[in-house]
C-alpha cells in the first residue's frame, strides 16, 4: 500500500477530508468528557460518605402556628416530637439539626485557636467551617463516631443567653489543622471548647477529604427555630414502615407545620448529585447522535469519493489489482482520516475538559479512555466504511476503457 499516494489522494479533497477530520475530533473529545464525567458521577454516588445512608431518615418541615414564637411551646413540641418518634418500631435515634452532611453551603462560621488567630490566614478553608447545632442524640442519629474525648451531652446544653463559652465537638481533618498531631482536648477556639473530636464525614462533597471541617454545638433547644431539620437512625430493613409512619406521627403532636420531604441520606447525596448526573445522561445520549453522524458522513464521504474515483480503480484492476487490494485500499484511506482525526482530536479533548472544569468537577482525562474512545471511533468508521469499500472492490477492469 502505497501511503504516500493515499496522503496525495486526501490533499485533492482537502476541504472535504477536512471537514471529516474535525468531526472526528469533536466527536472524540465529547466522547472522552462525557465518559469521564459520568465515571465521575458513578464515583461520586459511590464514594463512603462515613454514614449509614440507606438507613439515616431526614425530615425537613417548618412550622406555620404563631404559637412557635413562644421558645418553651417551641421546645416543647420538639421534645414531644422526639418522643414519639423513638416509639415507632424501628428507630433507633433521633435528633434534630439546622443543616445537613453532603451540601457546599449551610450555616458557615470561621474558626481558630485562641492562641493562634492567625491559623484562618494560612488556611482559607478554616474561614467557612459548617457548625451543626444539634442535641446529644445527634451522633447516634447520624452515625457519628468519636476518636477522641466524648461527644456532647446534655450538660453541654447552654442557657438561653448565656455568655459562658460552649463546650464543642470538632471533625478530625479540623482538628489536624488545628493542632496536627497534639490532643485537641481541652482546648480553647473561638467557637467555644474542644471536648471531643470525630471521624470524617462528607460534609461538603465539593472540599477535598483532608478540609471537612466541622463543628458540633449542643445548642439546638437554645435556637430550635432553625432546626429545620429532624434525623432519624432506622434499623436495617425497616426504612419503608418508618417512612410511611413519620409524617402522620409528627402531626399527630402537633398539627400546623409544613413537611416538606422525607427522604433519606443516600436520596440526598443522589439530589446533590442529580445535574451532574443529568449532564453525563445528556452528553451520553450526544455521544451516540454524535457517533451515528460520524459513521453517516464517513460512509457519505467514501460513498462520494468512491463513485468520483470508478476510472480510476478500473484502471488499477486492470493492471491486476485483486478486490482485496482495494477493499484494503478504500479501509485504509478510512483508517488514515480516522487517525488524523484522532490525533486532532487530543487538543479537542484537553480543551473540552478546560472548558467544562470552569464549570462543573471533572477529572482529567486519561491514556486509557483516550484510547478506548479513538477504538471505538476507528470501529465506527470501519463499519460505515465497509459496505462502499466492498462495492468498490467489485469495480470490474472493463471501466477503465468507458470515458467518464
Amino acid at each position: 500500500m502505497n501511503l504516500k499516494a493515499l496522503v496525495k489522494s486526501l490533499l485533492l479533497r482537502k476541504f472535504t477530508t477536512g471537514l471529516l477530520i474535525l468531526q472526528l475530533a469533536i466527536t472524540l473529545g465529547l466522547v472522552v468528557n462525557s465518559v469521564i464525567l459520568s465515571l465521575d458521577t458513578r464515583e461520586n454516588l459511590s464514594r463512603d460518605t462515613g454514614m449509614d445512608n440507606d438507613n439515616i431518615l431526614i425530615v425537613s418541615l417548618h412550622p406555620t402556628s404563631g404559637d412557635y414564637r413562644d421558645l418553651d411551646y417551641y421546645r416543647s413540641i420538639v421534645r414531644e416530637d422526639f418522643e414519639q418518634l423513638a416509639r415507632l418500631p424501628g428507630v433507633k435515634s433521633v435528633s434534630a439539626a439546622n443543616q445537613l452532611p453532603l451540601r457546599t453551603r449551610g450555616a458557615l462560621r470561621n474558626i481558630y485557636d485562641l492562641d493562634n488567630p492567625e491559623q484562618e490566614r494560612i488556611d482559607t478553608y478554616l474561614q467557612d467551617v459548617k457548625v451543626f447545632f444539634g442535641d446529644e442524640n445527634l451522633a447516634d442519629a447520624m452515625g457519628l463516631s468519636v476518636v477522641e474525648g466524648r461527644y456532647l451531652n446534655q450538660s453541654d446544653q447552654r442557657d438561653f443567653g448565656s455568655d459562658e463559652s460552649p463546650n464543642i465537638v470538632i471533625s478530625e481533618s479540623l482538628k489536624k489543622s488545628l493542632y496536627g498531631e497534639a490532643s485537641a482536648i481541652g482546648q480553647e477556639t473561638n467557637r467555644g471548647r474542644i471536648v471531643g473530636v470525630i471521624r470524617d464525614i462528607t460534609f461538603n462533597p465539593t472540599l477535598p477529604a483532608d478540609k471537612q471541617y466541622a463543628v458540633f454545638d449542643n445548642t439546638l433547644m437554645e435556637y430550635i427555630f432553625i432546626g429545620r431539620y429532624y434525623i432519624l437512625s432506622v434499623e436495617p430493613g425497616q426504612m419503608a414502615s418508618v417512612r410511611n409512619k413519620v409524617s402522620e406521627t409528627i402531626l399527630a403532636v402537633q398539627p400546623e407545620r409544613d413537611i416538606f420531604r422525607v427522604f433519606t441520606m443516600a436520596e440526598h447525596l443522589e439530589r446533590y448529585y442529580r445535574d451532574d448526573k443529568g449532564l453525563a445522561d445528556l452528553f451520553l445520549l450526544l455521544c451516540g447522535l454524535m457517533l451515528l453522524v460520524t459513521a453517516i458522513s464517513s460512509y457519505a464521504y467514501a460513498q462520494f469519493h468512491v463513485s468520483r474515483q470508478k476510472k480510476y480503480i478500473g484502471i488499477r484492476r486492470a493492471l491486476g489489482a485483486r478486490k482485496k487490494d482495494v477493499l484494503l485500499y478504500v479501509l485504509t484511506e478510512n483508517a488514515l482520516v480516522c487517525g488524523l482525526g484522532c490525533l486532532l482530536g487530543a487538543a479537542v479533548v484537553v480543551g473540552f475538559n478546560i472548558l467544562l472544569s470552569q464549570y462543573i468537577s471533572l477529572s482529567k482525562p486519561g491514556l486509557l479512555q483516550f484510547l478506548l474512545a479513538s477504538g471505538i471511533i476507528f470501529i465506527a468508521g470501519l463499519v460505515a466504511t465497509w459496505l462502499p469499500a466492498v462495492k468498490t472492490s467489485k469495480i470490474a477492469p472493463v471501466v477503465a476503457t468507458r470515458t467518464v
